[in-house]
């Protein structure tokens, strides 16, 4: 259950070392909102993190308790759907959570009974790794919704959970870094970055995706 919360305080730390204390002069000309981020706004950010972490810790459980149920679709030998299904069902789960996260997201910004929870994480005006999980509870427990579709659905390997889970902590940090460092490189407007995200950050009705902007196009909410 650890193994979440450690990893994203290692990655998260590494970055926040990196960008905002010991290299923040040498990447300056890179970062998006020129002010650091204020002391209030880190310690809101370390509070619902921590929270938010301690409740995706804890659904651990809860979804051992489904597969030991038998609820679940998870399988335990590979060689069952075979290497080539592997990377398929990952490519599968990212594409469910980009819609999930997009319609959701959007929800919370148009229901007013949501955005109240959502309005905790829009309190961080200045994005940067610490603010990757500054959720509500409610939020996170909204967020982790798509576990569920996921292993009810589809045939899933802890193996490729793993590597859902990672890459999602580590794109939801990465949009979050507050610093546009794939501007020389992201040119196809099909891909959130952190440019997109923190304009979301400033205005809050534009940019709702989360890995790509297909959704975003479709709904007319790209900007």
């Amino acid at each position: 259950m650890a193994v979440f919360a450690f990893r994203y305080y290692f990655i998260a730390g590494i970055l926040y070392y990196i960008f905002y204390t010991q290299k923040q002069k040498s990447f300056f000309h890179l970062k998006l909102n020129k002010k650091h981020p204020s002391t209030a706004q880190l310690k809101t950010e370390f509070i619902y993190g921590g929270m938010t972490l301690l409740i995706y810790s804890f659904s651990t459980l809860l979804l051992i308790s489904w597969y030991q149920s038998g609820w679940t679709r998870i399988y335990l030998s590979i060689e069952e759907y075979g290497y080539p299904y592997l990377v398929f069902s990952i490519a599968v789960m990212i594409v469910l959570h980009d819609a999930y996260f997009y319609w959701t997201h959007w929800l919370m910004h148009k229901l007013p009974f949501l955005y109240r929870f959502h309005k905790i994480h829009h309190r961080s005006h200045n994005p940067n790794p610490w603010t990757t999980f500054s959720f509500h509870p409610v939020e996170a427990l909204i967020s982790l919704g798509i576990i569920p579709v996921i292993v009810f659905l589809l045939p899933v390997h802890p193996v490729a959970l793993l590597f859902f889970s990672t890459t999602l902590t580590l794109y939801n940090i990465w949009i979050h870094l507050g610093y546009n460092i794939t501007a020389p490189f992201l040119k196809n407007n099909f891909q959130n970055t952190p440019e997109n995200h923190d304009l979301h950050h400033k205005n809050g009705k534009h940019n709702f995706g989360f890995y790509f902007l297909v959704w975003d196009k479709i709904m007319k909410t790209y900007k």
